[in-house]
């Protein structure tokens, strides 16, 4: 009998442990001022469509306008969003990667920078190792 509840219950335990949740991603949707211009829109209009459902921030000035979309718990990728639809104006709706310059996965770009720099550090000491060994045959 206590094999019947010990097992299952270990079983969960140890499946519950070892699952990997999904991380927060976060998306930077970069519009060209002349293309919301032609539009008659804005990304602070634009950023109405997801705040219900997402933390936004929006950013414009004199450059072009920026908005930061942080998704909890999320497995879709930068076109999955880009397809959701946005409201434009009051009467049209087109989905975000007709509008937006450019949708970037902050996420997958901090891993690609790891990446990079973990590469670029690994030719460094390579280069140091090399100028070592130069070194100590000039001694020599």
């Amino acid at each position: 009998m206590k094999h019947l509840i010990f097992v299952p219950l270990f079983t969960l335990l140890v499946s519950v442990g070892f699952c990997k949740n999904p991380e927060d991603k976060t998306f930077v949707v970069i519009f060209s001022k002349k293309e919301l211009k032609e539009l008659k829109s804005s990304a602070e209009y634009i950023e109405l469509s997801f705040m219900e459902d997402y933390k936004t921030k929006t950013y414009s000035g004199n450059s072009d306008a920026v908005i930061y979309i942080n998704v909890p718990n999320c497995d879709f990728d930068k076109c999955q969003i880009g397809k959701r639809l946005v409201q434009i104006n009051n009467t049209t709706w087109k989905p975000l990667q007709e509008v937006a310059f450019r949708i970037i996965d902050l996420s997958e770009s901090k891993e690609n920078f790891q990446e990079l720099m973990i590469s670029f550090n690994d030719q460094e000491v390579g280069k140091e190792d090399k100028k070592a060994g130069k070194v100590i045959q000039s001694i020599l």
